[in-house]
């Protein structure tokens, strides 16, 4: 896609010389005629719908047959970035049989839009990557300090800051990464596939991690043993969340929660490694473009339905106190889980195609951050019922949690000791 002004460059090789010469074009079709282009039945009728027809010739250079063909992109009367398609084509061969005769043709195609290789429509990556980048590091640097600041007033932090703080840090990298990736793409027209495919992968284990967080907390995690009544009769997929209510203790004893979060976590990786098969472009992924980002958008709703059922089951089995806050934590966390997939089947299904990219990619962005934020209230406010009630914001234990602790195995650790003194984590 171009803005105002762009540029093509396009090497045409092939080891045997192309004898039919005269019939070899490099066609150029702007987005608008392109459906029109894709219609028309025969080659001769596709012809007029291209604004720009460059005659390809080939000249024998070190034992090769070379063409450069270039043409500008020109935009300038235009209101909005256009997509312009090129296309190879030779029409004598609707006439005549010389398919045999046609060497294999081998090209290399450069573009610029306004001097620099990104597109026109992901102009807006590398403010919108700067963006979250500056939103992380913030969120990340205030959680680093409410660390430090709990550990030496109380010697003691909860694990679920270091939860957020991960998936915080996550983030910011994976935003530093593309924007170095865009730095050296807008340059070189080409980038660094190792930096674009480890921001895909930060991004991914960034939503991983906020999915078990919310997960977690649906089921119960930080309430006291006796402020969530057990749960009778429970099915095998109650038993598997259930498991949630204790992450930690399903790590320290493998059961099929650990399984669980591992697949979760495995499941966002491989999906945003697939989709670099389909695309390189890191927000292909999101795009709901190809099968990869279909399979994350469906396995973000289904999860998202999980998460609403371990919302409403734990809040039966709570006090009436924490009724209210299940209710809104289920309400936001279902628009973080939801929104995207239906927003990317409106867009896909609505949006013309040069707006898609820069709706899904801005939402997908500002839904992560705005996530992020929200987790880094929910673990370090002491405002709400919840944080009353919950071992994020209270240390000591209940009589209940004290009984419970005392007949459960070792398997199920409730804090462990940092390497500072008598400083602890708390895991429950």
């Amino acid at each position: 896609a171009a803005g105002k002004m762009g540029y093509m460059k396009a090497k045409i090789q092939s080891k045997d010389p192309y004898q039919m010469n005269k019939d070899l074009f490099v066609r150029l079709i702007e987005d608008d005629k392109w459906p029109f282009f894709r219609a028309a039945a025969s080659c001769t009728e596709k012809v007029p719908y291209s604004s720009i027809n460059e005659h390809v010739t080939q000249q024998r250079k070190a034992k090769k047959y070379e063409a450069e063909v270039a043409m500008p992109l020109n935009n300038e009367k235009g209101t909005r970035p256009r997509y312009f398609y090129f296309v190879i084509t030779d029409c004598s061969l609707e006439f005549y049989m010389h398919d045999k005769s046609i060497p294999k043709l081998h090209y290399r195609v450069e573009t610029w839009n306004d001097g620099s290789h990104v597109a026109a429509d992901e102009s807006h990556l590398k403010m919108l990557h700067t963006i979250t980048l500056l939103v992380s590091l913030l969120v990340a640097a205030l959680l680093g300090l409410g660390v430090v600041i709990q550990l030496y007033e109380n010697s003691s932090v909860h694990a679920a800051m270091f939860w957020v703080l991960a998936a915080a840090i996550s983030d910011a990298l994976s935003s530093l990464l593309e924007v170095i990736h865009l730095k050296l793409y807008a340059g070189n027209g080409v980038g660094s596939y190792f930096l674009d495919a480890l921001s895909a992968h930060m991004e991914a284990v960034c939503d991983a991690l906020v999915v078990l967080l919310l997960l977690s907390v649906a089921a119960g995690w930080t309430l006291p043993s006796d402020v969530v009544r057990v749960q009778h009769n429970a099915t095998f997929v109650q038993k598997i969340i259930g498991g949630l209510k204790s992450p930690f203790g399903a790590l320290s004893s493998p059961s099929t929660t650990t399984f669980f979060a591992i697949g979760i976590i495995v499941l966002h990786i491989a999906l945003a490694q697939w989709g670099r098969v389909y695309n390189d472009d890191f927000d292909s992924y999101h795009d709901f473009a190809h099968l990869p980002g279909k399979v994350l958008m469906l396995l973000r709703a289904c999860l998202g339905l999980v998460f609403i059922g371990a919302c409403f089951q734990t809040r039966v089995r709570c006090p009436i106190s924490l009724h209210a806050f299940y209710v809104k934590f289920a309400s936001v966390g279902a628009l973080w889980f939801f929104s995207l997939p239906v927003l990317t089947t409106i867009v896909n299904t609505l949006v013309v195609y040069h707006q898609r990219h820069f709706m899904i990619g801005v939402w997908s962005a500002a839904c992560q951050s705005t996530s992020i934020v929200l987790l880094s209230w929910l673990v370090t406010a002491h405002s709400t019922s919840y944080h009353k009630l919950s071992h994020m914001s209270v240390a000591q234990e209940s009589l209940a949690d004290s009984l419970t602790s005392a007949s459960m195995s070792s398997r199920e650790p409730k804090s462990f000791s940092m390497l500072m003194g008598n400083a602890k984590v708390r895991l429950d």
